[in-house]
């Protein structure tokens, strides 16, 4: 029976070097001789295609060796559970996490890796008055435990520091780099940010992502009025950069038609369906004859008769003959090929034009099933104003001063819409007022959606004398966290207005609608340390002993397990009551746990029933590995040696042979 300790992988988060080389091992088995990598012989079949760093297109900036390499660094840390603090704790599958996001998302590495199908972040834009957090290389989880216990506001990375941007990049490199690894294949990022580091965002994100994963750079029409404080032009928007995690998998959606959209379908035909007229002859580039020698040919129209059909001939008898004839009457094209215009004859149709004294042939494009909109790279949408945004703060009943310029629900709703499907999961790592979740549960309620929100936030103090103190709100996180309740709830008021005024009952909507959220807190790891210090023998040997801390509950350790095995937080968890120990059980039994002290052999016995009622039935022995089932027992809650051992065999004899302590 193997025990976990603190040093032991299972008790921390995902060794991301040993999976880099692994994926190397199945690219070129023999560069890996041991675990290493054989450099030169890596080089030897790249051939030609490695360069020198004097050679190297890269952007460096003071930092960024240790940057990349925190990002490798694996977190001893956990996330403990404050069910006290979420709303709808049993069934709700939203998260909010606090604590540092570049911790957590080491933490969410195991569980969420490839699950997250969009990512939207606002991150601090170095205006030189936002904090920039500073990352202690060393140990970034004690530095965040030192900080976050501290009652004051962080500072801010002035311009005066001489590492001005270094300090963002150094902040935003490891962040993105963990992130990424998050996002499904066909999954995308969404950064809002402004002039100060857009030009070194996109470089880094070019890195990090793949410059042929870019998508866009989206200008975001947020102060369409402009700021009057600027000295030279009056800044009128942000930057929205997006990127795909693979170009090839993404699929972009659209947005519904807008009023001044369905206005030009002002065509009606014989069934009453609207439709717009479109010109079929191809206007631009490549609308010469020569230019596309297959998309010329004939329409003939006879007035008599009203025959119309396509024809590779020029057809003369008593017939209209109809070419694409450009306006200095030159001979173009058509935008259809002949096949197209064949098939698709009863959507188009023969019209005069007075004006030009020539006939032409137009395509019936009907208003219903047409495709959504494609987005365009400006966004001067009334719903991303920053203006609206401070509304819909206000419109929950906080006071203006309490939060400064929340970001529009608008934005991600439409960031939404564009990347995400009703089931995806989408992350925010700097929730700030926790906007995203907002955005989420609204989009949800309107399109009947079930969208997952993952919202990361450090829990930075608000100063002493400031308006969200005054207020009760000691903290950033206790801001983000409130207005998610009060969003939650003016939704579902929302909803039962909306099913009144239509003459409905409300009946389960608001069950339906998930509201709710799991708050967790990063802290360090359940799990004691060996203190090596001479002064402390006593405690460290008392710890070696009682090696989960006195301090942690059940549900503390039982959620450690979950993170370090790569469950999701949000996987429901079945508490049974096996001859008088509790249990729990989970994914249908592919993990089992029993922290409860004095174990006996009857309790594996019972366990082993447990597994046995609820795992679903092997289908074949390629499906084995799905029902393989794991125990995980507290290290000292066998009375002897005898019974531990006794317990394993018993395990083992029903095929339970992944059974270990902590």
């Amino acid at each position: 029976m193997e025990k976990i300790t603190l040093d032991h992988p299972d008790s921390q988060s995902a060794d991301l070097v040993a999976q880099h080389i692994e994926q190397l091992s199945q690219l070129f088995p023999e560069v890996i001789n041991e675990g290493k990598v054989d450099f030169e012989a890596l080089q030897d079949l790249l051939g030609n295609y490695t360069d020198t760093p004097e050679e190297r297109f890269q952007l460096n900036w003071a930092g960024k060796a240790q940057a990349r390499c925190e990002a490798q660094k694996r977190s001893t840390g956990t996330l403990r559970p404050c069910p006290e603090e979420s709303v709808d704790w049993n069934t709700t599958e939203n998260l909010y996490i606090e604590g540092d996001n570049l911790e957590v998302l080491k933490l969410l590495q195991k569980s969420y890796y490839k699950k997250v199908k969009m990512i939207y972040i606002d991150p601090p834009y170095n205006t030189g008055k936002d904090f920039v957090y500073k990352d202690n290389y060393i140990d970034n989880m004690t530095n965040y435990l030192e900080i976050s216990g501290q009652d004051r506001s962080l500072g801010t990375n002035t311009e005066s520091d001489g590492r001005y941007h270094s300090n963002w990049l150094n902040m935003m490199y490891p962040r993105l780099k963990l992130a990424r690894n998050l996002l499904t294949d066909d999954g995308v990022i969404f950064i809002s940010i402004d002039e100060n580091e857009f030009a070194n965002l996109k470089k880094v994100c070019n890195e990090i992502f793949g410059e042929e994963n870019f998508i866009a750079s989206i200008a975001n029409i947020n102060n369409p009025k402009g700021r009057s404080d600027d000295k030279y032009i009056a800044t009128a928007h942000e930057y929205i950069s997006l990127y795909a995690k693979e170009i090839n998998s993404f699929q972009m959606g659209g947005f519904v038609p807008t009023d001044e959209i369905i206005k030009r379908y002002n065509k009606v035909d014989t069934n009453g369906k609207k439709f717009r007229e479109i010109d079929l002859r191809k206007t631009g580039e490549n609308d010469l004859r020569e230019d596309r020698p297959n998309l010329f040919y004939y329409f003939v129209y006879n007035e008599q008769s009203g025959d119309f059909y396509p024809s590779k001939e020029d057809i003369t008898d008593n017939c209209i003959i109809i070419k694409p004839q450009r306006e200095d009457q030159k001979e173009g094209n058509w935008r259809w090929g002949f096949e197209t215009s064949e098939k698709e004859i009863h959507n188009l149709f023969p019209k005069y034009m007075p004006n030009r004294k020539v006939w032409g042939v137009f395509e019936k494009d009907y208003l219903e099933g047409r495709g959504a909109v494609k987005p365009t790279s400006a966004w001067t949408f009334k719903d991303v104003n920053s203006e609206r945004g401070t509304e819909q703060f206000i419109d929950l009943g906080f006071e203006k001063t309490v939060f400064a310029k929340p970001k529009p629900i608008g934005t991600v709703i439409r960031a939404s819409i564009l990347s995400t499907k009703i089931s995806d999961i989408i992350l925010d790592f700097f929730s700030g007022s926790a906007t995203t979740a907002h955005a989420v549960m609204q989009l949800n309620s309107e399109d009947g959606g079930n969208r997952k929100f993952i919202m990361v936030q450090l829990p930075e103090a608000t100063p002493e004398d400031s308006e969200a103190r005054k207020a009760g709100y000691k903290t950033i996180a206790e801001i983000g966290k409130e207005r998610i309740r009060r969003a939650g709830n003016k939704i579902i008021e929302e909803l039962k207005a909306k099913k009144a005024k239509e003459g409905a009952l409300f009946t389960e909507e608001h069950k339906i609608l998930d509201i709710g959220f799991k708050v967790f807190k990063l802290d360090s790891s359940n799990i004691n340390t060996w203190d090596s210090s001479p002064s402390n023998l006593e405690g460290a040997l008392y710890n070696s002993v009682q090696n989960i801390k006195s301090d942690r509950t059940e549900h503390d350790l039982l959620y450690e397990i979950l993170l370090k095995y790569g469950i999701d937080l949000v996987q429901p968890i079945n508490e049974h009551t096996l001859v008088g120990k509790k249990v729990y059980e989970m994914g249908a039994g592919a993990l089992i746990v029993c922290m409860a002290d004095n174990i006996k052999p009857e309790t594996a016995e019972a366990i082993a029933q447990l597994w046995k009622k609820v795992k679903p039935t092997a289908i074949d022995e390629s499906s084995k590995a799905a029902i393989n089932c794991r125990v995980v027992f507290k290290d000292n809650g066998f009375d002897d040696n005898n019974d531990k051992t006794n317990i394993f065999q018993i395990l083992k004899q029903h095929g339970i042979d992944n059974v270990v302590t902590i």
